[in-house]
Order: structure tokens, then sequence, then C-alpha cells
């Protein structure tokens, strides 16, 4: 069957359903970069820019639609604007529309974050059902992530799948069924990891050395004690604060309730003017959105962080001064499994949110942003041979933390390891991976789809 590919960016569709013998003869992608990068890769498409520059007439006949339709106005990450985006991003879905209208392929195949089915209570999907509904089309969507088929990626995402109805308004979606989930499959990153790998390398800076070495020692004493690491999100701004919080937010309460009492980091909290008060309390105790009560879940992340505080008090208070040095995005920790606790043998993210600590059966999502690339605190010394950015060999200083999951390493993981990614620099290949399909699930669908026809 032939396809187009809509939205390409590096062309994971078009990679999934060539596997399946399909012939992609049409694709769209508006970044220059990436476009220049899909001619490379597939030199017998033609590829187009701005799809709503492109007259639906000069697209070629074809029996299956494919695109990834910008997640921005739907992402958690974003501002979840949705059709109402002020870039015009959530428009793009009609941009698919006017394709769908004029050439009735029996086939779509989309992709967008799982974010999108509830976006809005729900309401942005129902927009979507009703207007592929219009265009003749029964649909389905389910939110899948790589890792539940046996791919080291922990990456929800929504896929949508459709087939036009017939004459008699009838289509073979109710034979389909998205492939299940097999929960005895295990991933492992480490399958994934190639620790010979030299190209564009990346080790923890070492700066962030000694910040993973204070988070190391607050691990090992919170274990040796409790037997366990807590599932919360660590707050030290919360170590030593007994600013009430219950009833009323702290930015709405009287000066006279604020004044005195301890704030972040259990320093006291002094002023004269409720600016100067509300400045001792922690960030997120210092917006004033909540007039009436504060979030349940906030405040049993407090009371958590408080008690933790108190059960430790007696090494916690020497401990705290080696992380106020940091970034407060540093002074946070999430540690999301329940396996050993030693910091090397798991995946490290650096979020806004704080340090995040995965388990190896899958690495967090690589995302667009360049900083939250995972860390693998486990490949200790580079291959020989490697070079800084200056041409200098490294030392095994640099190492000692581990070093960023490699630009190759994440295109195994998006199952695009095929690909030529000559011209882009190693940020802008992580940023077209973290925006990428994943080639390995979107070939599951796509083959039952055909299949069950």
């Amino acid at each position: 069957m032939k396809f187009v590919d809509l939205f390409a960016g590096l062309g994971g569709f078009h990679l999934a359903l060539s596997r399946l013998g399909h012939e992609c003869v049409y694709a769209s992608e508006i970044k220059p970069k990436l476009r220049r990068l899909y001619q490379v890769n597939f030199p017998d498409v033609p590829i187009y820019g701005d799809i709503t520059q492109i007259d639906v007439k000069d697209i070629p006949a074809h029996d299956i639609l494919c695109g990834g339709f910008p997640c921005q106005p739907f992402s958690f990450s974003g501002k979840k604007q949705g059709f109402d985006d002020e870039l015009g991003r959530g428009n793009l879905f009609d941009e698919i529309c006017r394709v769908l209208k004029y050439h009735h392929p029996p086939y779509i195949f989309l992709e967008n974050v799982s974010a999108l089915p509830g976006h809005d209570g729900g309401r942005t999907w129902a927009v979507i059902q009703q207007k592929l509904d219009a265009l003749g089309y029964d649909i389905d969507g389910r939110v899948f992530s790589p890792h539940e088929f046996g791919i080291p990626q922990h990456r929800p995402r929504f896929y949508i799948v459709g087939m036009l109805r017939d004459s008699e308004g009838k289509s073979g979606m109710r034979k389909f069924h998205f492939p299940q989930p097999d929960e005895r499959v295990i991933s492992d990153v480490r399958t994934i990891v190639d620790p010979y790998d030299n190209d564009g390398l990346q080790p923890v800076r070492r700066a962030l050395h000694p910040v993973f070495d204070a988070w190391q020692e607050f691990v090992y004493n919170v274990t040796k004690r409790d037997g366990y690491m807590p599932s919360h999100c660590i707050f030290t701004m919360e170590f030593g604060a007994d600013y009430e919080f219950e009833d009323t937010p702290p930015a709405f309460q009287p000066l006279e309730r604020l004044r005195g009492r301890r704030g972040n980091y259990g320093r006291v909290i002094e002023g004269d003017t409720r600016e100067e008060l509300i400045a001792g309390l922690p960030f997120y105790m210092r917006k004033t959105k909540y007039e009436d009560t504060y979030p349940e879940f906030k405040k049993v992340l407090i009371r958590q962080n408080r008690d933790l505080y108190q059960r430790h008090k007696d090494w916690i208070d020497g401990w705290l001064p080696k992380i106020l040095k940091y970034p407060r995005t540093q002074r946070m920790l999430e540690w999301s499994t329940n396996q050993d606790w030693d910091f090397r043998h798991h995946v490290i993210q650096l979020r806004p949110s704080g340090i995040r600590i995965r388990s190896l059966n899958y690495v967090p999502t690589i995302t667009l942003c360049s900083t939250a690339t995972p860390i693998l605190p486990w490949v200790s010394y580079p291959p020989g041979g490697a070079l800084d950015k200056k041409g200098k060999p490294y030392v095994e200083e640099d190492f000692r933390w581990g070093r960023y999951i490699s630009h190759n390493e994440a295109a195994r993981i998006q199952s695009m390891q095929e690909l030529n990614y000559n011209g882009l620099s190693r940020g802008q290949k992580m940023k077209a991976l973290g925006n990428a399909v994943n080639v390995d699930v979107v070939e599951l669908i796509a083959r039952r789809l055909i299949r069950d026809a």
C-alpha cells in the first residue's frame, strides 16, 4: 500500500510501514534541517515543508495517512492550550482533516502525547472523534509506552487508528484490536548501551559530582535506619520548617501568624511586609492562586517530608549544608525504584522537579530538553581514544559519575539506529529523537491495523 508521512520528523512512521512492505509516496516536515535529513535517508520520497501551504491536490493518492501532529498544545510540559494554542499548532489537526476530506485514504494512523485524551476534560478528544466521524472514519485510540513491549523506555503516547467506512457505512474497525502488552516481558536499558561508544560522549559535568555524592549519602543514611527509601519527592526546603499550612495557605495568613515561624530550610521567617515574609517560605508556598485551601496532595507531601526530617534530624542538620550550595532543582530527589540503594545501579535524570532515580527496566522519556537527557552512572570510563570538545583525552575523574545516554543509544531506543544523522548537533539529534515516534511500537500497531482490515 501507499502512504503519506505528514509532520514527518525523522521518519519514524516511514521506517515502521516500510518494514511491512508499504511505500511512502509523499512527506511533509516544516523544519528545514529535518527535511534535508529526511531527503538523505529517503531519497526517493518527495518531501515538502509547511503543511498549511500545501495544496491537497499536489499530494498523491494514498492508502494510509500517517502523522505525529504537533503535541505541544496538549502536552503536560506545555501550556495545554489545545485547539486554542496561541501559536496555531492545535489547528494543525484540521490540516490532516483537509487531506482526508480530499483523498479519503482507507486508513489513518496518528500519534500524540498521552495527555491528549484527557485534555480539557476529554472535550479535545471528543472533537477529534467527531471530526473524523464526519469524514467517514471509524477510529480507536489507546495509550502505550514502549516499555510495555520490552523496549527500555518509559514514554506513554496516544495512538489513534482509523478506517474509512464503505458505502454501506461499515468498516473493518470492528475486527481491529490493539496489541496487548506482555507483563512477562522485562526490558533492560543495558541492552541498548554500548560501553565502547565513542561518538559525541557527554560525561556528567564535574559540578554535579558532589551533588550526587551528597544525595548518595542521604539515601544511605535513610535506608540504613528505615530500611527503605520514601517514594514521595524529597523536599529539603521542608526540613526544619514549621509554618502552618493545613487550613489557610501561608500567603493569605495574617502577618503575625507567619512572623517568627520557620520556613525555607528551617530559617526563621522575618520581615515587615507580606512580601518579605512570603519570601521566607518554600517556593511552592509563595504562590497566591490558592486562596481558600491548598491542594491535598501537596499537604501530604509537606507532612511526609516533615516526618522524614523528624526521624532523621540528628544527621540531616549536619548534611543539609552540603546540598544548599546547589541550584534549587538539585535540592529535591525522587526515588522511583524499590531496588537497591546505590545510585550507580540506576538511571538518573535531572528534571525541573528535582533529581529522579529510575530502575534499569526502562529509561525515562527522551525529552526535547537536552538537560533532561538520562544519565547512565554505571558507564564509568570512556573507550580508548575518546576526546572532549577541546580535542583532549578524557580522564577517569570525568566519568566518575558516568555519562549521559549517547545519541546512538537514544536512536536504538527509538528503533532508529539505521538513520543517517549527519548535519545535526548532539542536542538537535536528542531533540529530534525525543519528538519522534517509536518505530517498533508503530510497527506493532500498523501490522494489526492492516491485518485486521
